[in-house]
């Protein structure tokens, strides 16, 4: 078992690490006037084009009016378009614009040398270590 010193030390170093990937992001999300939030519905969105609003939602864990707010903002800013469904009118199916996704490439390429820089130096068990980490993010959820 781990003491809660370790415990709290791990979790501490997590938090460090996402805040430089943070301030790595950040400079790239400057160039093209994108908030930092804004981030997982590209990654989400260009992962699952024609998403609903709902479902987006759920997979950001935001409410449904706060990622309506964000996708107007974002339509406005040319990044996504709403296209609303043919046979319930209610609902709307997120698309990520040419612009946004040019840049979504680009700053997953930003991401993917931020991953490579940080974990070149590991060895074999430290990358296993990875995986495991990851496990605990897939078999994670909020209550």
């Amino acid at each position: 078992m781990v003491d809660n010193f370790e415990f709290s030390s791990t979790f501490l170093l997590f938090s460090e690490i996402e805040r430089l990937k943070f301030q790595i992001l950040k400079s790239e999300m400057d160039k093209y006037k994108i908030h930092p939030g804004q981030i997982p519905i590209f990654f989400i969105v260009r992962k699952n084009p024609g998403i609903s609003q709902k479902d987006l939602a759920k997979k950001v864990m935001l409410s449904t009016s706060t990622v309506a707010i964000m996708l107007r903002r974002m339509e406005k800013a040319g990044f996504v378009k709403r296209i609303q469904d043919e046979s319930d009118r209610r609902f709307y199916h997120i698309y990520l614009t040419d612009k946004a996704l040019k840049i979504v490439d680009k700053i997953f390429k930003r991401l993917k040398e931020f991953e490579r820089q940080s974990f070149e130096n590991f060895t074999r068990s430290l990358i296993s270590f990875a995986g495991n980490i990851k496990h605990i993010s897939e078999s994670t959820s909020l209550p």
